[in-house]
């Protein structure tokens, strides 16, 4: 048995909030990874990132949860900039999640508030953009460690113009007086249809989401933010172990067998992820593998769907906003991208056998 289910304890609730995936147009190319995985997965010195936002509708309020890049890169902080391009990361970015939310009919005078899940770059957008009225909430330690924005605050991540003026919510550990699959929760709206999550490790107060979809029967999407970058960070595990045989595009053969799977793995398991994490790469190495740890169990509950911010595997197993995600599970959508980031990662390992 490849699948064992798990059920994580979640307050009932009687109300639903309607989620909608954003692609925000915004993409990075040949990030270096070579360095945040241990043990190393040969020829992954690179990847690439599409970044996803969600829109959250309560009955008549909208919370935009992550912004994507914003569209004119260049006037990151000079620091950021300057990183990116030493790097060699190529940003491309079509359209500002602004013009894609008015494109789609919303009035950016109905949204309530942006949830940043942390201040990096690829999920900060343009804030001015939108109206004064749109509150900013920020995870636990953000408001004492880095306002009021660069270069009033040298350290700050982002700009003093993105909070300039506006009502910044910093969340603090002590609102997080909820449980839910290891992870501290804060109820939203307070009435069990959408938690903020405290996801520590990756960085200072990340945040991740759990929205409830439906109540008959239950049914969640998990966003998990940047807890995980890629989907060998999360899978197999001990509660989802690779199957028999894998059938998704791009794997050859097709179905793969258990066997050819485990032999490009790095530690050659059917039952821990590819993809370990490098002690370099989180703030906090064992906050950011207990939270993946949390994550899993989420995960292998079937009553819930874990998108990461920059599951580039899923980008063609999604429908995007205007459409609502809320029938996930009907259409197959978590089933269909379980397994779909090894062809990536099959292809990774070939072409570094190859150049051997």
């Amino acid at each position: 048995m490849d699948l064992r289910l798990t059920k994580v304890a979640i307050p009932p609730s009687n109300s639903t909030v309607s989620v909608s995936i954003i692609d925000t147009t915004s993409w990075a190319y040949k990030i270096p990874c070579g360095d945040l995985f241990l043990p190393r997965f040969p020829g992954l010195d690179t990847f690439d990132i599409c970044s996803y936002a969600f829109l959250i509708t309560h009955d008549d309020r909208h919370v935009l949860f992550d912004l994507g890049i914003r569209k004119d890169w260049e006037n990151l902080i000079p620091s950021t900039v300057k990183r990116l391009k030493n790097d060699g990361t190529i940003i491309q970015v079509e359209k500002e999640l602004t013009d894609i939310l008015r494109h789609g009919g919303i009035d950016l005078n109905d949204i309530d508030a942006a949830v940043w899940s942390h201040i990096h770059w690829d999920h900060t957008g343009n804030v001015p953009n939108l109206p004064q009225s749109v509150d900013l909430v920020v995870g636990p330690g953000i408001k004492d460690e880095y306002m009021p924005g660069w270069p009033a605050n040298p350290v700050a991540q982002f700009h003093e113009a993105d909070v300039a003026g506006r009502k910044v919510v910093g969340l603090e550990i002590d609102d997080f007086k909820l449980d839910i699959g290891g992870l501290k929760a804060h109820d939203y709206f307070g009435d069990g249809s959408f938690y903020l999550l405290d996801a520590p490790g990756h960085s200072l107060g990340h945040i991740n989401a759990l929205a409830r979809t439906s109540t008959s029967p239950d049914e969640f999407i998990f966003l998990a933010a940047d807890s995980i970058h890629l989907g060998g960070e999360l899978r197999p595990n001990t509660h989802l172990q690779l199957p028999e045989s894998v059938a998704v595009v791009g794997l050859t053969p097709c179905p793969c067998s258990c066997d050819h799977l485990t032999k490009f793995h790095p530690r050659s398991s059917r039952d821990i992820p590819y993809l370990g994490l490098d002690p370099s790469f989180p703030e906090h190495l064992r906050d950011a593998e207990k939270t993946i740890e949390c994550i899993q169990e989420l995960d292998a509950d079937d009553r819930v769907m874990v998108i990461f911010a920059h599951d580039i595997s899923l980008y063609k197993t999604l429908e995007f906003f205007p459409a609502n995600a809320n029938g996930w599970k009907e259409k197959g959508w978590k089933t269909a991208g379980r397994w779909a980031f090894l062809a990536d990662l099959q292809k990774t390992a070939q072409e570094a056998s190859e150049k051997k």
